[in-house]
């Protein structure tokens, strides 16, 4: 189990200390991101409706919540990790030398893991192919958990992938028909039917401000040779996702999202307050729809980079 007490999963705790306190059956999550949240609800017998425009978050959903009990074996394991150190003519993958956040990921890191994904494709079975990225995508995370200050104490990145599988979550069927997609957030919610839209609202500063960042980078490697960021960003143009300046803009944007929700009976919308716009601009919008019941609020201001955090019953 997640550690909720730890302050990079406080949020969760405060997501699931709201959720739990609401009746439902079915929960539809259109912007689900990294699924904690979503795993979590599969273990309380919710049956969970997710989507995420990106494909790593897809990928993970896809393992955590959509898989009813496929596993990892050591022949898998055998398999993807088979010659991965090994240099080869040419990367198969080159978007893989983008740097992060400006910096360069080293060489030795970008052959281990251009040779993970071609190894991970000969996984027919697409949930253990998918718990395979998953693992890979917290090897990632390992990587860029070091500076060059602590690059001596790092491991070897084959023995935290199987430390990663070696503490791998478990995976259950609950009796549900939990399933994950890899769609606009817009498309997605037009066609969800459940009792419930839990929404963390996307930020002002769009798609385009992960084309650069760790996201992107999973982005790329996941996607394989043929990532279309600029694809992806183009066609956010005019919908939640696309990078907006004005409080205005993005508020109509919003509103043009819950517009496509009517159907979805309740929902938990999410907001943190950074600045741009207030929890009070969120909920107007909202109220253009169907009441507000309640407002939760938990504040993170004591955690580096926090902030006050509302979610809307509605």
């Amino acid at each position: 189990m997640i550690n909720l007490t730890s302050s990079n999963n406080r949020w969760l705790g405060f997501e699931l200390s709201v959720l739990r306190r609401l009746k439902f059956s079915s929960i539809i999550i259109p912007f689900s991101g990294k699924p904690d949240l979503d795993w979590y609800l599969k273990f309380w017998g919710k049956q969970v409706l997710t989507n995420d425009i990106c494909q790593w978050a897809w990928w993970c959903s896809r393992a955590l919540v959509e898989n009813q009990g496929e596993m990892l074996s050591e022949d898998d394991l055998l398999l993807i990790l088979n010659e991965t150190s090994l240099p080869r003519h040419k990367l198969h993958n080159p978007t893989l030398l983008r740097p992060v956040n400006g910096i360069p990921i080293g060489e030795a890191d970008i052959i281990w893991f251009d040779n993970l994904w071609l190894n991970i494709q000969q996984i027919d079975n697409e949930y253990r192919r998918a718990l395979a990225m998953m693992h890979a995508l917290s090897v990632s995370d390992y990587v860029i958990s070091f500076d060059a200050d602590t690059a001596e104490f790092r491991r070897p990145l084959s023995e935290v992938y199987i430390s990663s599988w070696r503490r791998q979550r478990q995976i259950i069927n609950n009796g549900q028909a939990n399933y994950s997609v890899n769609r606009d957030a817009h498309d997605f919610i037009r066609q969800a039917r459940g009792d419930l839209m839990y929404a963390r609202l996307p930020g002002p500063e769009g798609l385009a401000a992960l084309r650069n960042n760790m996201s992107g980078w999973r982005e790329n490697w996941v996607r394989g040779p043929a990532s279309k960021w600029e694809e992806l960003i183009i066609n956010q143009r005019g919908r939640l996702g696309d990078r907006v300046s004005s409080k205005e803009q993005y508020l109509k944007l919003v509103g043009n999202f819950l517009a496509r929700a009517k159907q979805i009976p309740k929902w938990a919308i999410a907001h943190t307050e950074d600045g741009f716009i207030s929890t009070a601009e969120i909920a107007e919008v909202v109220k253009q729809f169907r009441p507000i019941e309640l407002i939760y609020s938990k504040d993170f201001s004591d955690v580096v980079g926090g902030r006050k955090t509302f979610i809307l019953i509605a």
